[in-house]
Formats: C-alpha cells, structure tokens, sequence
C-alpha cells in the first residue's frame, strides 16, 4: 500500500506539472480554458495524455524502459522549474481554501483505492495479455508482427504504453501495477469535489454524471490493481463526459465555450486509442467544429485537427506494426502489404469471437442469427443487476425525449453543447449494442445516459429541490439499486478474503505461471500452460501454444519481430 500511495502522489506531480507546460504551450496556437474552468483534475489529464503519446512515440522506436522514463523525468523537472512561479501557488491557495469536508472524503478515497490497488485477483485479461505486453513493451518496444505470437497482443491500447512507462521495473526490485487506481483516485475526487462544491445547484445533469463517476468506482474497486484497458478507458470516457455537461449547466457566460470544448474533443479523440469502444465519443468534437465554422477562424480547425491527429497517429502507427492492420481487428481497412500481417482468416475469427461473446452466444457460426433470435438470447445471459442497467437506458431515452419536445414545446432554445451531449451517449449505446454488447465495454454510456437524463428531467419538472432530491433517489434507487447493491457487496467481500494478505509496503506481484521453455528457429521464447495466465517474469511468453505454432522469427532475433509461417512450411 505505502508503494502504491508514493506512485500514486509520484505520477500527480509529474502529470500536473508536464501538463500546465503543455497548456502554457498550446496557449500560444489554440484557445485554452482558465485553470478554474478546467480545474487540477483537467491539467493532470493533459499531463496524462501527453505521457501516453509520448511513450507511445518512443515505443515505435525503442523501449519504454529507463531511457524513455528518465527524458520525461528531466522534462518535468524543467516543466516545474520554468513554471513554478505559477504551479506553487496554485497548491497553496488549494490548502489554504480546500474544504475540509473535501479533504476528509478524498482521503477515504485515497487510502480505499490504495488498499484494493495492492492485493486480489487480477482481470483475467490482465493474466492473458496485459501483463505481457506491458513487459513486451518494457523490453522490446512495439515488436513487427506481435500479434502473431499471441492475437491479443494486437489489441493496440495507448493505455498499455502508459502503464508501461510507470511500471518503474527498470528501478525497483518489482513492477509496479498502479495506474488504473491512479485513476480511480483522480476521478471519483474530482466527483466529489464537484458534488462539494456544486450543493446549491440543485442535482442537475451534471451532479448526476458525477454520482455516476462514484458508482463505477465501487464497481471496479475489487479490480484496481489490474491494469486492465476498460477500466482507464471508462474512466477518461466519464471524465470528459462529465466535464462537458458541468460546464454547459453552470457556465456564467459563453467564453470558454470553444476552448473547454475544444481540448475536451482533443482528448476525446485520443480515448478511441485506449480502446476502440469509446469510437462514438468523437461526435463532441462537432460542437468546436462549428464553433469555429461559425466564428470563421479555419485556421484554428487546421491547428486543432493537428493536435489531434497527432495524439491519435500513434496508436495507428503501432496497429499496423503489431498486426499488419490499421485498425484491428479490420480486415476491411487493408492498406499494408508487410511480411508480418496477420492473415485475414486469424483477424475474422478473432473479431467474430468479440461479437460473439458480447451477444452471450459463444459460438461464431451463430453470428448470422437474426436480432430477433439472438436478442433473447443475450437477455438471457444477463444477470438480474444488468437487466435492471439495461432496461434503464429504455427510462434514460424516453426521458430525453420529453426533455428535448418540453424545450420545443415551450418555445426554449435548444442548446447546442446538449444536444451533442445527448446524442453522442445515445450513439454510443447504439454502437455498443449493435458491436459487443458485453456490459462492462459500454459502462460510460450505460451509466451516464440514464445518470443524466434523470437530472435533467426532474430538474425541469420540480423547482423544489427537496422534491426534485427525493423523486431522484427513488428512481436511482429503482433503477440502479440492484447494480450497486452487487457490486458492494463484491467489495465487502474482497476486504473479507484479502484483509489479512498483508501487502502493507509492496504491492502484490504480476501473476505468476508454469512456464515451458520452447524454441523459435533456435531463440527461446516460452509458453505458459495455464491458458489464462501468461507470466509477466517470462517473456516473450504466450498462453496459446497454437498460436506460437503457426509463428515464425522475421529474422534471427526477437528484436525484428514475428511472421506468420508460410503455409507451404506447414505448422
């Protein structure tokens, strides 16, 4: 736990500090929200971004070990020595003025996460992949062909190059696993703080997005030592969500419109690299677009498409050099002709295997089953708290209708930025439906649709607060009581059973496996033999031995990556 905590305030310094010099320097070409509209949390999520792109960056061309770790060290020393005339004072009007009631509710905060951050079970994909290729990445940076070896290894998250970077391995006697509980941390204080601070508004759209922000915390808190690439993705997704509606329900004019929404739209952009299923996020960048259209400042629209095709390009780049793809898994975006590309028949199966497993079906030769047929099917192998998640969104969509047709009804301006906001959560639940309806890849449209709708329809319908305060917790109560209730209670339960573990100091380790030695045209690589947990202290490691089998060396070293074998060689 203690190593944990020190990570913990170790990446809030140098995210804060890179991350106000990254403003300060985008100030000079693209408007920039005041440090009290995007408040601490918003610097430390620039700073959070430019790290993730940076170490994607560099793992194109060498490790993110030492050497990557130790340039953006030098760089947050200098980001804090030229601006901490600004930064020191920042935090000291914040201890002079913080809310005690803040702090006390933050510190639960912090030493919870720090417990359920250092010891349980991982994420089973986290045994599968993500520990893997967290060391792939440690060791080798982005391998040609990665995803021969193991197809998992293709699934491309710009979250993975983040951990990767703070794994300290490269220092310390053990990886660290301790970014997703950063997170946690970050996020659910920045919702309470915002609930703290925002107590007169009178539980609006926005307080309900926070409370949302609390409620998927206590969903994942039995899973915060796994840096698993749902949980950071789901947590930038609600965050950017969140930030959104709390400016456009308590702004005091519109002149930070465009840039709040601007940098807003850029991290957007860049989520979709941590996981593909945040893809329907992007439509909020339609609110600057036409902003700027509106303001006829095209050059702006060329600088902040920059910004963010370059926080986005390497996560393409690094798609094509693992699988041979540009996005994967989609063979129907074929641009490379390269020695490592995965064949077709691989990246097919593996996509419908996704599809498959999110609509309960397990079976990919039942993927042609018309919705009709496979609908109750997916119902059925929802449990009872899900069901009630799921039969929200129905109460979150009827509700945003009314809310949309009483505004026309009533002859109010219809505002722009809610409109996007709206139709941007129900996209994405569309998306998420009709791809892989698996609960846990849509939680931030699951969450937030109906979240906000219920706040921003009873706020409309009641004037009295005290009114509008019980008719909502009834309904969340309703709707969302089942939910909550589980998950709670996989949370006292986890205390229960690793209580007395201890992982007081270190944090528990990467997960251990047996491990064959096998060779690849004379150079070593492994193979774990329980299928669900590939071994980080091994590497390259694979869980699948039929994988590695139809793989091959580019050249005589791990170093010039993987191909798939010639089918003439056989297997």
């Amino acid at each position: 736990m203690i190593i944990t905590m020190i990570s913990w305030g170790y990446i809030f310094c140098v995210s804060f500090c890179l991350g106000y010099a990254v403003l300060k320097l985008l100030s000079k070409v693209i408007p920039i929200p005041s440090l009290e509209t995007l408040g601490i949390a918003g610097v430390v999520v620039t700073g959070l971004v430019s790290m993730t792109v940076y170490a994607e960056y560099f793992s194109i061309f060498y490790k993110v070990g030492g050497l990557c770790h130790g340039i953006m060290f030098i760089a947050f020393l200098a980001s804090f020595f030229i601006y901490r005339k600004e930064i020191v004072p920042i935090f000291k009007n914040q201890l002079v003025h913080d809310n005690r009631l803040k702090f006390v509710l933050c510190s639960i905060i912090f030493v919870t996460a720090s417990f359920y951050s250092s010891r349980g079970q991982y994420h089973t994909d986290t045994g599968i992949y993500h520990a893997q290729a967290i060391r792939l990445l440690e060791e080798y940076g982005c391998l040609k062909g990665l995803g021969n070896f193991q197809l998992h290894f293709a699934y491309n998250s710009s979250y993975l190059a983040l951990c990767a970077l703070f794994t300290m391995s490269f220092i310390l006697p053990q990886a660290l696993h301790t970014m997703t509980g950063f997170f946690m941390v970050l996020f659910t204080g920045y919702a309470v703080s915002g609930l703290i601070r925002s107590k007169g508004h009178g539980w609006k759209g926005s307080d309900m997005a926070r409370i949302a922000i609390i409620m998927y915390s206590v969903t994942v808190l039995d899973g915060l030592q796994s840096p698993a690439t749902d949980y950071g993705t789901i947590y930038m997704m609600m965050y950017i969500f969140t930030a959104w509606i709390v400016h456009a329900e308590e702004k005091k004019d519109k002149s930070e419109d465009l840039a709040l929404y601007g940098i807003l739209s850029v991290f957007a952009i860049f989520t979709v690299s941590m996981k593909l299923s945040a893809a329907a996020i992007v439509l909020l960048a339609v609110v600057p677009l036409a902003l700027l259209i509106r303001q006829k400042k095209f050059h702006l629209i060329v600088i902040y498409v920059l910004v963010g095709f370059l926080s986005f390009l390497p996560f393409l780049i690094r798609n094509v050099i693992l699988s041979g793809y540009l996005i994967y898994p989609v063979t129907a975006i074929d641009l490379f002709d390269v020695v490592w590309k995965i064949p077709a028949e691989y990246v097919k199966v593996d996509s419908q295997q996704i599809t498959a497993w999110g609509r309960a079906l397990y079976d990919i030769s039942k993927l042609d089953l018309p919705l009709a047929e496979w609908l109750p099917i997916w119902w059925g192998g929802q449990q009872v708290y899900g069901k009630f998640l799921i039969f929200s969104q129905a109460v979150g969509i009827c509700l945003v209708t009314f809310i949309f047709l009483r505004r026309v009804d009533r002859s109010h301006r219809l505002r722009n930025d809610m409109i996007v906001f709206y139709i941007t959560l129900l996209g994405g639940v569309a998306l998420w439906f009709l791809t892989a309806p698996f609960i846990r890849y849509g939680l931030a449209y699951l969450l937030l649709l109906p979240m906000c709708a219920l706040g921003d329809y009873f706020g409309e319908m009641f004037h009295r607060w005290q009114i509008r305060l019980l008719t909502i917790v009834f309904a969340v109560a309703v709707l969302f009581g089942p939910w909550t209730v589980n998950y709670i209670g996989d949370d006292i339960e986890f205390v229960q059973d690793y209580t007395k573990d201890g992982y007081i100091f270190w944090p528990i380790p990467f997960e251990d496996a047996e491990t064959d030695i096998c060779e690849m045209d004379g150079v070593t690589v492994y193979n774990s033999t329980d299928e669900e947990v590939n071994s980080y202290n091994y590497y390259p490691n694979t869980c699948y031995h039929d994988m590695m089998n139809r793989t091959e060396l580019i050249g005589s070293t791990i170093k010039e990556g993987f191909k798939p074998k010639d089918v003439t060689d056989g297997d």
